[in-house]
This record gives C-alpha cells, structure tokens and sequence, in this order.
C-alpha cells in the first residue's frame, strides 16, 4: 500500500473543514436569516391573521352599511 504524502493529507483536511464551514454557514442563513425558514413561518402565521383581520372588518362594515342605508331611509326627504 502506497503511502500518501503528508501535503496531500493536509490539502485534504483542509478542505474538508472548509466545506464544513462552509455548509454551516449556509445552514445559518438559512435557518436564521432575513429570508429563512423561522421568517417564512411568521410570515405565514401573520397572514392568516390579517385575513381572518380583514374578514371581520368585512362583516362590521357590511352590518355598518345597513345601520347607514336604514338610517338613510327615515330621513324625510327634501
């Protein structure tokens, strides 16, 4: 079996822990990031709230606008 020399297993090493680095990095900014998966999910989670938001607001203006139109409808008109 052919020894390799010590430059190469050292070039190797380094690599390696470079492409760790690397990798981890990416990990990060993609789990903790302006644009990661943590965001994305509060995202999701604040939209929803804003429709169900905007669903209510619907409802009250819609029994608003019928107060109005009533309302509106007693008025002697002149």
């Amino acid at each position: 079996m052919k020894k390799l020399p010590f430059k190469t297993i050292f070039v190797v090493v380094i690599l390696a822990i470079l492409t760790f680095l690397f990798a981890n990095y990416v990990a990060q900014i993609l789990f903790s990031g302006t644009n990661s998966l943590e965001t994305y999910e509060h995202l999701k989670v604040t939209k929803a709230k804003l429709k169900y938001n905007i669903k209510q607001m619907q409802k009250i203006n819609a029994k608003l606008q019928k107060d109005y139109f009533e309302l509106k409808n007693l008025e002697p008109e002149q």
